[in-house]
């Protein structure tokens, strides 16, 4: 069944969420976390639950600073979007035209070009360590997945980057990858300014969201980070995602000298996040247009295949789309566009049930974002 937006969740349905919500903390899946839903702009459910630090007896609390991973890259595209906006670069932009030094080729040989559109749909031919069997070509290249403590910097990075094999000809094929690490260095080129500075200026600075940010100065507020397992997170560990590998340091995020993902860099709370959501869900406010709104959260990848997930999926200029529901077996509306991280962070809007929801949690697996997200939009469908 599809929830449209003129059907409010009820007292019953919220009651089994929480259930659902209370029972995974108590079986510390995940350790600690924090869920804030709202419905056209009024939040029906907000929770934080669990351990903030379990070894140091501190609760878990609202407003508490999460590692955000994967949901950096929406709030990259985003201050990617205001500055195509502004006229400073396309999204047919080649990105040679920026950093002449990244021209990686195929397998040929045959050097093609990546355009701006290539790297916000995952679709330039790059892809990510962890996406690849051990052992991998990345791997050997000391290639950084950004969720790392590598002696290298950046720019290294993408030099090693563009010396790997491109996976398919740009545009061809879809493929979760670095490609939003190279577009904050080619932002950061264009601007001549740092990503944090850009990410501010146009982002979470006019939404208010002064708790997300790349560099952390009290870390008193920062939840301590655990396995799927339950086990505390070393400074170095690695997780096992799909065939793949991920390398962790969770110190990297206070770690001065790090440098900046903009795919997964960000430290952030539910309350920030939850902004970004809404002015997103009600069509950009202040720091989109609508327009630009809607081909950030449109389908921007066609019928190319995301991934293993089946038919009624595409994927937009920052997120998920959910193109079919009947295709895809799901019950959200058309259009409702979500993503994840690997340290257990989560998000899912449906436009037609003027539904938002974060979910950021301090323990990284795959049951986080595919067993507990799959138990609590059911719950909300159901």
């Amino acid at each position: 069944m599809v929830m449209n937006a003129t059907r409010t969740i009820s007292p019953q349905i919220l009651e089994q969420l929480d259930h659902v919500w209370r029972e995974a903390v108590q079986q510390e899946l995940p350790v600690g976390g924090e869920i804030l839903i709202s419905q056209q702009g009024n939040r029906v459910y907000h929770n934080a639950a669990g351990w903030m630090d379990r070894e140091q007896s501190r609760l878990m609390s609202k407003g508490v600073q999460f590692r955000l991973a994967s949901l950096t890259k929406l709030v990259t595209s985003v201050a990617t979007m205001r500055l195509i906006e502004k006229g400073k670069l396309s999204l047919d932009t080649l990105v040679s035209s920026i950093l002449p030094f990244f021209k990686p080729a195929l397998i040929n040989g045959v050097i093609p070009p990546i355009s701006i559109r290539h790297l916000l749909t995952h679709t330039a031919g790059l892809s990510y360590g962890f996406e690849q069997p051990p052992g991998n070509l990345y791997e050997q290249a000391g290639v950084s997945d950004g969720l790392d403590l590598p002696a290298h910097n950046l720019e290294e990075n993408l030099h090693r980057l563009k010396a790997m094999p491109l996976q398919f000809e740009p545009g061809s094929h879809w493929q979760y990858s670095l490609a939003t690490d190279v577009l904050g260095w080619v932002i950061g080129q264009l601007e001549g300014d740092t990503l944090p500075n850009i990410i501010k200026r146009e982002v979470t600075d006019p939404l208010g969201m002064h708790n997300t940010t790349f560099e952390i100065y009290d870390t008193s507020l920062l939840a301590t980070p655990y396995l799927q397992s339950g086990r505390r997170m070393a400074a170095h560990e690695i997780l096992a995602v799909g065939s793949g590998c991920a390398r962790l340091s969770p110190e990297r995020a206070i770690t001065p000298n790090a440098w900046y993902s903009a795919g997964a860099g960000l430290v952030g709370t539910a309350e920030d996040y939850h902004c970004l959501l809404e002015c997103l869900r009600q069509g950009g406010g202040s720091i989109l247009s609508a327009k630009s709104t809607a081909r950030l959260l449109g389908n921007s990848t066609g019928e190319i295949s995301i991934g293993d997930r089946n038919a009624g999926w595409g994927h937009g200029l920052g997120c998920l789309v959910l193109t079919d529901p009947k295709k895809a077996q799901r019950s959200e509306g058309i259009g409702s566009w979500s993503w994840f991280g690997l340290y257990g962070s989560y998000y899912w809007v449906d436009p037609q049930a003027g539904l938002s929801l974060v979910m950021l949690t301090n323990t990284a697996g795959e049951k986080i974002w595919v067993t507990l997200a799959k138990k609590i939009l059911t719950t909300l469908y159901s």
